[in-house]
């Protein structure tokens, strides 16, 4: 895409803008963010700086020219990401080498709720056909000229179904920044996929960063984000289970293929961050299924190794989230269609409320000494009471 001046496409856009943003600047005398907003007063339209230095916030009312001239003399070149979002659009603009901006991603603006859903193919997709979504060009759902691949259209689907998911939570949302961390993150195209719907479909100050045990996936996947000019987003190699993560607070947990006790320290790192949001999708639930034993009520569901494995899985995601819940979170369990069409398409998703209780976890403690098993959520969170007292 071509290059050009930050005035060039603020001026361009301004006729039907209604956000615009300037964050990460090159130097510390510059305000740490910028955002624009357009309002009538007095029946004269105006646009609206906010200025952010540290933890204060500046107001000024400027005219159209106004906001330009200062665009060329003070921010042109000098934020390394500008988001512009008009009354049709949403695009996310990156600083070169040049001193000029390239767009790196432009979608349509969200579906308002409600909309008609007539055919499979004119529903209404928050990830729209003709987007210029990078990620799903290179998962080949997408054709280069961003239309959807006649065999790769149940994978289209799906990866909506998930952001479909997301934007559930943030519907009534009027947060600006979102910090959030992907904890086995592998190849990573949904983690693409999340920074592209908060950076350009909701206009949104956004840091990701991804966590995987291999050394090539977070080089490779560090390539793409740059690529794709994606500079919110990194990738670390780590294991939650064990390693120092991410200092900062973190507003939402995602884990998504986990594999069977990770999932259970991402979910107790969330709850100790106290992360408001978490979206987890269990895989591979080995623990109980190896330890459980004859001892009550189910022991004609033990007698079978497949009944016996699919009552562990079930009986793991159930104890996460009566743990979740006693640790202050709303939870809801939901089908979510797994992308490489495997049976694991349970969705975690919780909402942290804050209300703490104990009923849950000691109804789970109570299954885990009748059965003989353990499960490692709830075992954390256990010694972190034990801990406290």
């Amino acid at each position: 895409m071509a290059e050009r001046s930050l005035s060039l496409e603020l001026e361009a856009a301004l006729g039907t803008l209604t956000k615009a943003v300037f964050s990460q600047p090159l130097d510390r005398t510059a305000d740490a963010k910028l955002s624009v907003r357009p309002l009538t007063l007095r029946g004269e339209r105006l646009f609206q700086l906010e200025r952010q230095r540290g933890a204060q916030v500046f107001h000024e009312n400027l005219d159209a020219g106004a906001l330009l001239r200062l665009c060329r003399a003070e921010w042109d070149g000098r934020y390394r990401q500008a988001l512009l979002v008009t009354e049709t659009e949403s695009a996310q603009y990156s600083l070169k080498t040049n001193g000029r901006y390239k767009k790196n991603a432009a979608g349509a603006a969200l579906p308002r709720p409600g909309g008609a859903e007539s055919h499979d193919r004119q529903k209404g997709y928050i990830l729209r056909e003709g987007e210029n979504i990078p990620a799903l060009v290179d998962l080949g759902v997408f054709t280069p000229d961003f239309r959807v691949v006649k065999a790769r259209y149940d994978k289209y689907r799906q990866i909506n179904r998930f952001v479909e998911l997301i934007d559930q939570a943030f519907a009534e949302s009027d947060r600006k920044a979102i910090t959030i961390l992907d904890f086995g993150c592998g190849k990573s195209y949904l983690t693409f996929i999340l920074y592209y719907y908060f950076a350009v479909k909701r206009g949104m100050d956004v840091t990701i960063i991804g966590y995987d045990l291999k050394a090539d996936v977070v080089a490779r996947c560090t390539q793409i984000a740059e690529k794709y000019g994606y500079t919110g987003l990194r990738f670390v190699r780590a294991d939650v289970s064990r390693d120092a993560l991410c200092g900062e607070r973190a507003d939402m947990v995602v884990t998504l293929h986990a594999c069977d006790t990770a999932t259970d320290y991402a979910l107790y790192y969330a709850i100790e961050k106290g992360a408001d949001y978490i979206f987890s999708v269990p895989c591979c639930q080995h623990e109980v299924n190896a330890a459980i034993r004859k001892g009550g009520d189910y022991d004609i569901l033990l007698g079978h190794g497949l009944l016996k494995e699919r009552l562990s899985a079930l009986l793991t995601d159930a104890i996460r989230g009566r743990v979740l819940e006693d640790m202050g979170y709303k939870v809801d369990m939901i089908e979510f269609t797994d992308f490489e069409h495997s049976p694991k398409n349970l969705m975690i998703r919780a909402r942290r409320t804050g209300k703490r209780g104990t009923k849950g976890r000691a109804e789970a403690r109570r299954l885990a000494e009748k059965y003989g098993f353990t499960q490692t959520l709830l075992e954390l969170c256990d010694k972190e009471g034990e801990e406290r007292a």
